[in-house]
């Protein structure tokens, strides 16, 4: 019984941090705040994570693997699309990421994407008007180009076909 009430407090400081760092990042982010939402003591949460740069990539790392979306370096547009509806039905995915990339610049590595858009540049199939790793930035750049905009769901299939449109003439050789 122990394990198991140790594992759903783990479980609620994760859920409470969650919401907490999508709204205010690592720096407004207060240990306080997160212990009371998930029901327990300050104390407690800080023997779980030994403070909130630990907790903050508990919860990315989490996020990452539900945030997932199948890479295609032959596919970009199709990759960006899905990168839209990922984003646009979990929009705090989005501002998580963003906050990521503001406070924990670099985190990330994209090595094995970027080298899949220059196998593909290769091949034929991606423009080589820009390198690899600009043509990355541009797809992500245009995939989440609507993620800190007003969810409005009617104007989500436009947004989509607009996200797609725009990254096949990216990428089009």
């Amino acid at each position: 019984m122990a394990s198991r009430d140790r594992e759903q407090t783990r479980r609620r400081l994760l859920d409470a941090a969650f919401v907490e760092f999508a709204a205010y990042g690592i720096a407004g982010a207060r240990m306080e705040r997160i212990a009371r939402i998930a029901g327990c003591s300050a104390g407690l949460a800080y023997t779980y994570f030994a403070g909130k740069e630990e907790l903050f990539d508990a919860v990315q790392s989490e996020v990452v693997d539900a945030a997932f979306v199948e890479f295609d370096a032959a596919d970009l547009p199709g990759y960006a699309a899905r990168l839209y509806d990922r984003q646009h039905e979990h929009p705090e995915f989005a501002r998580l990421a963003t906050w990521h990339r503001l406070e924990r610049p670099g985190r990330i590595s994209r090595s094995a994407e970027i080298e899949a858009i220059r196998q593909a540049q290769a091949a034929g199939l991606v423009s080589t008007r820009f390198s690899a790793e600009q043509v990355l930035v541009l797809v992500l750049a245009i995939a989440s180009m609507w993620s800190n905009a007003p969810v409005d769901s009617s104007d989500h299939v436009v947004r989509r076909r607009t996200v797609e449109e725009a990254v096949r003439r990216l990428v089009e050789p």
